[in-house]
């Protein structure tokens, strides 16, 4: 039996069209496969980005205890910066100014800058001898978590002796998280600090304490106190970032512009200020000398003296005539 024409090419169609689909098929694998490459190599990248930043952190945490040690025997030079630092000064509260300059010390301590892998991998090998799996499960368990929390920080503020207040060294923690944005953040755990005297009236804790104990409700002055006291530096030290809008507002930026910018260039940002202040009495002394050493033009004083005696002589004819009789 033979077939039609129209038979024939249709045969032809579909014959092409299952060649078609499989080669389909076979680019939507090889698509497949070099997707799941490309996720292998981001996270292998991922991995090496890691390792570079610990080794830099590593590296650098003995050069910045190494430095802390030598800001010591300088006089006010973190008062300095932070009195020159416009941004730090947006995040703070003018009553906050004159306390700045005894903070005596800030530093920035990474804890993962003195864990070894070398340690953990021994710690899972002593497990591996001595304890059985559990033992080594949660030895590997702490090494893949020191490695995955290598962003986490502290920072330590120390304050002088002085009338104002007492003096303090206060460490604050912070840890890094993924949000719901995908978005890296900053939270942090509330620490305690001596408010300055002055300020003790505006301290939130101290407030929602005395509120709390009395049972009733703020005051009108307590609710100004409260609501000035959160936008003071010392209410920093309670932040935690778990409760917007109901602590220190921008916690998260003045902890990374501390952190990232003003610790790290601390001495640029010294010698600037330094220059600014050598600039502006270098002006005030050429100021001054111009002043002295300028000569007065005569010549308009020389010229009214000139006229002067005319215009008296003028002045005493009119006076002659009007007294002379008619």
């Amino acid at each position: 039996m033979t077939l039609k024409k129209g038979e024939k090419e249709g045969e032809k169609v579909e014959e092409m069209s299952h060649e078609l689909s499989a080669e389909q098929e076979d680019e939507s694998i090889k698509l497949r496969s070099s997707l799941d490459k490309l996720s292998s190599w981001e996270n292998e990248m991922s991995q090496v980005d890691r390792d570079v930043e610990i080794y830099r952190i590593k590296s650098s945490q003995p050069m910045y205890t190494k430095r802390r040690e030598i800001l010591q025997q300088v006089p006010k030079f973190w008062y300095i910066i932070l009195a020159e630092n416009d941004e730090f000064a947006d995040y703070i509260s003018p009553e906050d100014l004159k306390y700045l300059e005894y903070i005596n010390d800030i530093y920035v301590h990474y804890p993962i800058a003195e864990a070894k892998r070398e340690q953990g991998d021994a710690a899972i090998a002593e497990a591996k001898r001595e304890q059985g799996d559990a033992a080594i499960a949660e030895a590997k368990r702490e090494q893949a978590n020191a490695l995955a929390n290598y962003k986490d920080f502290e920072v330590t503020i120390s304050f002088a002796d002085c009338s104002f207040m007492q003096k303090q060294s206060i460490t604050k923690k912070f840890r890094t998280i993924v949000g719901e944005d995908g978005e890296e953040h900053l939270k942090s755990e509330y620490v305690s600090v001596q408010w300055p005297k002055e300020l003790a009236k505006f301290n939130p804790q101290l407030i929602k304490e005395k509120t709390k104990s009395s049972g009733s409700n703020m005051s009108a002055k307590e609710k100004k106190n409260y609501r000035i006291g959160m936008k003071s530096f010392f209410a920093w030290f309670a932040w935690t970032g778990e409760k917007p809008g109901k602590e220190f507002r921008h916690g998260e930026d003045l902890t990374q512009l501390i952190v990232e910018d003003i610790f790290i260039n601390a001495l640029k940002y010294y010698i600037v200020a330094l220059s600014n202040e050598s600039g502006e009495e270098e002006d005030e002394e050429e100021e001054e000398d111009s002043s002295e050493g300028e000569e007065l033009d005569l010549s308009d004083i020389e010229e009214e003296e000139r006229k002067r005696p005319l215009e008296d002589q003028n002045n005493e004819n009119n006076k002659k005539k009007k007294v002379d009789p008619l």
